[in-house]
């Protein structure tokens, strides 16, 4: 096979996977039909089938894709502890700012996943994460001791997931401004000392 078919096809592998996602943001799972992904991406369902066996395969690997990223970025968190005191919120910054770009890379994939996908099995996971991180700098004294690491786990998640959907995925903030404001809020607090 020659290099510029090899190019040609994993052209339109991407183009079926961007279509395919941006349908099922748009229609859900069960609405999206093969050929409205093929529509979309402008190839045909003899395409559709040279690169995928089914639609639920198709879905299934932008998922897989998606969360292998997501776990990553989820435990970023563990990157904090060894760190010197003056260097946590730079870090934390920094981790924010890697989860708000990743979610804008793929915007229709974010939002399957934070409004149509199991919601409370993945929020529930997150937060586990979020809270066994938030423990290890507990014990290396970057979080305050009297934080129940599971309620505060919970907040951040949530907090992320709403941040996400009404100023990130709408354009209304850039990545760069909700991380420095969502640090702001983490680090500093609410209160006046």
């Amino acid at each position: 096979m020659t290099q510029a078919k090899v190019r040609k096809g994993e052209m339109s592998r991407a183009r079926l996977l961007q279509a395919a996602a941006s349908e099922f943001a748009a229609k859900g799972y069960h609405r999206t039909r093969v050929s409205d992904i093929v529509r979309q991406a402008g190839l045909t369902q003899a395409a559709f089938y040279l690169y995928f066996e089914s639609k639920e395969l198709l879905y299934q690997e932008l998922m897989d894709r998606f969360f292998k990223k997501l776990w990553e970025l989820s435990d970023a968190g563990r990157k904090v502890t060894p760190l010197k005191s003056h260097e946590v919120q730079s870090r934390l910054k920094e981790n924010l700012l890697d989860l708000f770009r990743f979610f804008m890379e793929m915007p229709e994939l974010t939002t399957i996943v934070l409004t149509q996908t199991e919601g409370e099995d993945l929020h529930r996971r997150l937060a586990g994460i979020v809270a066994d991180n938030l423990r290890r700098n507990q014990e290396a004294g970057h979080v305050k001791a009297n934080l129940s690491v599971e309620v505060t786990a919970e907040s951040i998640v949530a907090m992320l997931y709403r941040l996400t959907i009404r100023y990130l995925l709408t354009g209304e903030k850039t990545a760069e401004q909700l991380a420095d404001e969502a640090v702001a809020l983490l680090a500093g607090g609410m209160l006046q000392s």
